[in-house]
């Protein structure tokens, strides 16, 4: 039908005909085109079936169906074409069937009864019935059939008397078994019942109520509940493999007087001492039809070509109330938290706590509690250490609307003496740099400061924890040290104070901490108008970095960001005198109106009065304040602007007055009496060699020479030259060595009185 309906036919006839042709069925199935007929053979199907490969699947098949019985296929036309007819359908659905005979048929039709699609299905599976010797069914589709239509059908009124004989002799060994005095008997009776009509109910529930099922740990046939599935297994009996050789698996469900026959498929032999039929092979099957909340039992009958003919093997009556999985109870501080799995709709489920162990019989009730169909954990509190078992029952509703529980699951759980938490965590930052832990707490608990990668996955206060789940401790953090705690490189984030006992630990409140990264490498340059470049390497992970020093009595600062100061630099006006410049990294977490960003060229604001301590955190969590600690900063003492300056200083000689080099003036201004002084040095070249200045103060003849002693003993230090040396042409230049140069800065005069052709 299925390949019929995907060929577009109401009827498999339609898919035969041609153009010009028609189906006749009358004395047998022949394609007709005018005065010529042709049998519809198993070849000529194949043809049509090459000629159209739409239709080929369909045609392929009512070919087999005529090489194996010849008179079917004209049987199931005359089926489909009466179930058209009776179905009320106009004549038109009875397309590609010879005219004349339609006529017929119509008229024929009109004196069978018309079955409803209930009758219809009782009748298409009598014949399937009656070979099955399932004669109970045979009787229940006579019923559904009727007596009008038993009795104006000959071929179903021989059907119904031969059942009532059959049907005699089955009452008879029942009534037989029933009086039987032993259970052999009864079950030779039982069987013979079986015999005669293979589907008996009463036979059947008889041979299993004989058979007394064995302990659990000894059933040949065992049956476990996984969810709402039931998974069987029997050994697989002698001679399984021989013809006709087969089993018969029924459900008996308390409360129903029917057995429900579960489909089996292909056996799956399963055995732990080899595969196939052998000693020690078992044999598997899987039910999916029992209800909730009932209680059932199984048998395995032994079968000879679909009839019982030995006693059954019975299981142990089996509740299907599943039970909840992956049941896990953990401990925590005075708790014990459960978690499960329930079976799909499952609408409610007891947790129950115990005293005692799981392998003891349950001890006294310590606390129940109803989880509802949202809820898959509960956690008891407020226990006292020691030795406890949880209990898990589901409830379902049975057909009856009863309320029907579980057999239970049971976990073994222990409440472990666990450290009490801290009730407050303090982050005070210290004045010079670093920060001081302190909090409130159990005098003598080992408390360790920790902090977890993803501050989201930092656990609230009073969390139980392991120890060996707990990140390192923060090297450069103690709780309760005397002496502040500063990180070796920048740190932001969440400190968790965790008291821990042993092996378990319990979170405590937090401190939101930021203690930015150190500035390393830091120099400074002085340049002529006043100003000082700084040079550093910048902090890593600093949005922008401060600097401050001392000018005229006030105390100035000014903050510059990263972008700026890769793009422009760091340029403080910090004028000629001596100072001390502090630089350090600022937190993304200070108040940025505290240290306005200031561009380098512009003149710093004085700094307001310094803050408190940072403040601390505490309470039952981290603050929402961010403690912030200002880390000791990099410091370079920068001497004055000292300026040594030279010119020559000439005179005129001779009638003509003409002007000569006789001598150098050395000054010095902004020298600081306690910082030395550097050497002062002038080069000449001349001759062939004076076409370019010296370029270090070997690169020539040494004109002068004066000391640091020498330029700190006065200001003004003149020395004569001797005429002969600047004879021109000459080149000169000065320069400034020992190991004072750099705190000097030399201004040289104009390049025409220093360079002479």
């Amino acid at each position: 039908m299925s390949r019929q309906m995907a060929a577009g036919a109401d009827h498999f006839g339609e898919a035969l005909v041609g153009n010009g042709e028609s189906l006749s069925f009358v004395d047998g199935l022949f394609l007709c085109a005018g005065s010529r007929r042709r049998h519809v053979d198993a070849a000529r199907l194949r043809a049509l079936a090459a000629a159209d490969p739409s239709r080929a699947p369909l045609l392929e098949l009512l070919a087999d169906v005529q090489e194996r019985e010849p008179a079917l296929l004209r049987r199931v036309l005359l089926h489909q074409l009466v179930t058209l007819l009776q179905g009320g359908g106009p004549r038109a659905s009875l397309a590609g069937i010879e005219p004349s005979e339609t006529a017929v048929l119509a008229q024929a039709v009109r004196t069978v009864p018309v079955l409803d699609a209930r009758q219809r299905k009782a009748a298409e599976a009598l014949g399937r019935l009656w070979r099955q010797r399932r004669l109970r069914a045979v009787g229940r589709a006579l019923d559904t059939l009727g007596t009008t239509a038993v009795h104006a059908d000959p071929a179903l009124t021989t059907l119904a008397a031969r059942l009532a004989l059959r049907l005699d002799r089955c009452d008879r060994s029942l009534a037989a078994a029933r009086a039987a005095r032993d259970p052999r008997t009864a079950g030779a009776h039982y069987l013979d019942a079986l015999g005669t009509a293979a589907d008996d109910d009463t036979a059947t529930r008889g041979l299993i109520m004989l058979e007394r099922p064995r302990p659990r740990e000894d059933a040949l046939l065992s049956v476990r509940l996984t969810g709402d599935r039931v998974l069987l297994s029997w050994p697989v009996p002698d001679g399984a493999g021989a013809n006709g050789a087969g089993r018969r698996l029924v459900r008996l469900t308390r409360g129903t007087d029917r057995p429900a026959i579960v489909p089996l498929s292909a056996p799956a032999p399963s055995s732990g001492a080899g595969a196939g039929s052998g000693p020690g092979s078992r044999e598997t099957a899987v039910d999916d039809g029992p209800l909730r909340g009932t209680l059932v039992r199984y048998a395995v009958f032994p079968t000879l070509d679909g009839v019982p003919h030995a006693l059954p093997l019975v299981s142990q009556p089996l509740l299907i109330a599943p039970d909840v999985e992956g049941l896990a109870v953990t401990d925590g501080p005075a708790r014990l938290t459960a978690r499960w799995t329930r079976p799909p709709r499952t609408g409610r489920v007891t947790v129950t706590l115990h005293s005692g162990t799981a392998s003891a019989p349950p001890g006294d009730v310590v606390a129940r509690h109803e989880a509802d169909a949202r809820t898959d954990t509960h956690a008891f509190t407020g226990l006292a250490p020691g030795p406890y078992a949880v209990r898990v029952v589901c409830h379902h509703p049975s057909p009856r609307g009863e309320d029907v529980e579980s057999a239970g699951v049971r976990a073994p759980a222990t409440v472990h003496p666990w450290p009490e938490a801290l009730t407050s965590l303090t982050a005070e930052a210290d004045p010079e740099g670093g920060v001081r832990f302190t909090g409130r707490g159990p005098a003598g608990t080992e408390v360790r400061l920790v902090a977890w990668d993803d501050p989201a996955g930092t656990p609230p206060p009073g969390t139980g924890l392991h120890t060996a789940a707990l990140p390192a401790p923060l090297p450069w953090a103690a709780y309760g040290a005397d002496r502040p705690a500063e990180p070796p490189s920048a740190f932001s984030g969440l400190v968790v104070g965790v008291t821990v006992l042993g092996e378990r630990a319990v979170a405590g409140p937090a401190v939101r901490l930021d203690v930015p990264a150190p500035v390393t490498g830091l120099r400074a340059l002085r340049e002529s108008d006043g100003h000082v470049r700084l040079v550093f390497d910048w902090p890593a992970d600093a949005g922008s970095v401060e600097a401050a020093w001392e000018r005229h009595g006030v105390r100035e600062r000014v903050r510059v960001s990263r972008s700026r100061f890769l793009r422009e630099g760091l340029r403080l006006p910090v004028g000629p005198a001596a100072a001390r410049i502090d630089v350090r990294a600022a937190s993304r977490h200070e108040p940025s109106a505290a240290v306005p960003e200031t561009p380098a060229s512009e003149t710093p604001v004085p700094e307001p009065g310094a803050p408190g301590p940072g403040a601390g955190a505490s309470g039952a969590g981290a603050s929402s304040r961010t403690v912030v600690v200002r880390r000791a900063p990099a410091s370079v003492v920068l001497p004055g602007d000292v300026v040594v300056s030279y010119r020559l200083v000439v005179r005129r000689r001779g009638l003509a007055r003409k002007v000569v080099s006789a001598g150098v003036e050395v000054t010095v201004a902004g020298a600081d009496p306690s910082c030395p002084l550097p050497d002062f040095v002038l080069v000449r070249r001349g001759g062939d060699t004076a076409s370019a200045r010296p370029r270090h103060r070997d690169d020539g003849d040494v004109l002068v020479r004066l000391t640091g002693a020498d330029l700190a003993a006065s200001p003004h230090t003149t020395r004569e030259l001797s005429p002969g040396l600047l004879r021109p042409p000459y080149a000169l230049r000065a320069f400034l060595a020992g190991e004072h140069a750099a705190s000097a800065r030399l201004e040289e005069p104009a390049l025409s009185t220093l360079v002479v052709r």
